[in-house]
Formats: structure tokens, C-alpha cells, sequence
């Protein structure tokens, strides 16, 4: 078999899918895989997915030995996953409005390193707090979100400053080679056939646009630490990258791998330790006790949670 080379090794070119049954690795397609966690596996409903999950059991996770990539073993189609995510409770998640405007001022900073100012896609914008961000900066923006909630949250917010569509992304009708700047944060670990994914995303891009992805990181101090206990390791989370994976699923993609970065997040220092008593960190619970009916309930803390984000760009179309 022939070999990929990339930043970080040599890797397995993408395989032939295997027999129905056997497990092999969504990336690369090898089936030398290992159990990184054995948690119970079972189907996926709503209640599992987002910041109003009731629980937090993520399911087996098998680790691919020769991209290093983390999946989870049962995995949704395209089609279930939409239907769940058409069902998604969002009251967790838009309470903590104040600090997701936080952290998208965040990207908006990551991506001005890169681009100043054009047309820009943000695939999976949930309720459209760093399209607003970006709209105010002076961006022609549009938005693709599949929960049907959250998506006419977007749509208010703007007040018709940018699009914004409720379909899965391959769904939305979006010109090839349209986008200067396109946008995952928080989105790659959600979908079940990320490299094809990441393909239909370098469409979209012109040639020399960039491409912005933030992903949990296995390789990452937050999870090595925490192990077992990481609030990353969630049901809905079908992916799990560390930066040699990250890196293949780019080059897979024919996109030109820019940098690497971590950034935090901000929450309010109840979700904090509510998130963390739901993972059984020790001391969590009786923490979360004390603050939520404090002062300190609303305080906007900055979290690494364990996460790496990467940027690429599309390289020019060579001329004949």
C-alpha cells in the first residue's frame, strides 16, 4: 500500500471501505484499531445531545493505531443525525449567551490574523453568535445549522444582515468556490463521514480562501489528565482528533495546513462546575452547590478544555 506523506509521519493512504461489521477508522480506513474507552454504547437520542444533555455516557471509542484518529464505535447516519438535531433542546445552551459571545469574539481574532474582511460561511453556527460577531466587524456572512431551534435564533439575531440555512451543510445550495473564510468551531466532532465533510467544505472555499476548524484534542494535557473524567468525551462527539489526525484529514482534503492554535472558552463558573460534576471530577459537585446559589453563579471564567484548533487554506488552482 502507498504512503501519505505529511507534517508529523507517513500514513496509510485512505483504504477501501471494509466488510460491513468490522470496525475501521473514519480517516483512514485501517482496521488495526484499538479501545481508547469502553463506556456502554448505545443508540443516540436528543436528550444526548447539546448543553441540556441528561447524561453524559459517550459510548465506546476505538482509537485507529495508525492515524491516531478517536471514534466513536456506533455511529449515526447523516439522516438520524439531522433528525435528532431537529429535536435539540437549547435551553442550556442560550443561557450561556453571554460567554459564547466571548469566545466568538475569540475566533473572530483567530481569524483576522488571516483575512481582514470578504465573504464568510460558518457551518454549524448554532444560534449565530460569532455570525453576528463577524456581521459587525464588517463580513458578508452565512450560516448553515441544522437544529431547527437554534437556527431561527441565528435568523433573529441577524435581522437580515447575512443567510442563513436549516439543512445539513451538504444540503445548503451554496456556489463552489464562493467563500473566502469558512468556519467549524465545534463542528467536526459532530459529524459521522468527517473527510468527506472536510471535502465538500475545500469546494467551498475560493482558491486561497482559508478554512478554520476546532476540535477536542486526545493528545491534549486536559485529557491525558483527566482521562475517564474529561468533559469532552460526550455522547454526541463522533470524532476525536489529535493534531497528526487533524493534519491528515486536511491533507485528505487537499487543503494546505497553516498553523495550529488552542484558545479557550468562556462559561459562566456554574456551567463550569456543572459540566464537571456531571463527569464525576471529584470536589465538582459540592462546588457547584455552593457557587449556584452565590454571586459567583454568573461569573464568566475563560476554560481550556483540551482542544486544538487548526487553520488551512486552498491552495491555487494551477493553470493549464
Amino acid at each position: 500500500m502507498g504512503t501519505l506523506r505529511f507534517s508529523g509521519g507517513s500514513l496509510p493512504q485512505r483504504a477501501s471501505q471494509p466488510a460491513p461489521g468490522s470496525f475501521a477508522c473514519p480517516l483512514c480506513a485501517s482496521q488495526d484499531v484499538e479501545t481508547h474507552s469502553d463506556d456502554e454504547d448505545k443508540e443516540l437520542s436528543a436528550l444526548d445531545l447539546g448543553s441540556s444533555r441528561s447524561g453524559v455516557s459517550h459510548g465506546k471509542i476505538l482509537r485507529c493505531r495508525a492515524c491516531r484518529f478517536g471514534f466513536r464505535a456506533l455511529r449515526p447516519t447523516e439522516e438520524e443525525l439531522f433528525t435528532l438535531y431537529r429535536e435539540l433542546d437549547p435551553e442550556v445552551y442560550e443561557k450561556e449567551s453571554r460567554g459564547r459571545f466571548k469566545t466568538a469574539k475569540r475566533h473572530l481574532r483567530i481569524v483576522h490574523r488571516y483575512l481582514a474582511g470578504g465573504r464568510l460561511l460558518d457551518a454549524g453556527c448554532a444560534s449565530g453568535a460569532f455570525l453576528s460577531t463577524a456581521v459587525d466587524a464588517g463580513w458578508s456572512v452565512v450560516g448553515v445549522e441544522p437544529a431547527e431551534i437554534l437556527c431561527h435564533k441565528a435568523k433573529q439575531l441577524l435581522r437580515g444582515r447575512g443567510d442563513v440555512f436549516c439543512v445539513p451543510l451538504q444540503q445548503a445550495d451554496l456556489a463552489p468556490s464562493s467563500f473566502d473564510v469558512l468556519t467549524l468551531w465545534d463542528v467536526l466532532e459532530h459529524v459521522p463521514d468527517p473527510l468527506r465533510f472536510m471535502q465538500h467544505c475545500a469546494k467551498l472555499l475560493k482558491p486561497g480562501g482559508h478554512l478554520f476548524a476546532n476540535v477536542p484534542d486526545l493528545d491534549s494535557l486536559q485529557a491525558r489528565v483527566l482521562g475517564e473524567h474529561w468533559p469532552l468525551l460526550l455522547a454526541e462527539h463522533l470524532n476525536y482528533f489529535n493534531r497528526q489526525s487533524l493534519t491528515l484529514c486536511g491533507d485528505l482534503a487537499q487543503l494546505r495546513l497553516v498553523d495550529f492554535g488552542r484558545r479557550p472558552a468562556s462559561f459562566s463558573l456554574e456551567y463550569v462546575l456543572y459540566r464537571l460534576a456531571q463527569h464525576r471530577v471529584p470536589g465538582a459537585t459540592s462546588g457547584h452547590k455552593i457557587v449556584r446559589r452565590s454571586f459567583l453563579s454568573a461569573i464568566s471564567v475563560p476554560v481550556f478544555l483540551g482542544e486544538t484548533y487548526a487553520v488551512w487554506t486552498r491552495p491555487p488552482q494551477k493553470s493549464s
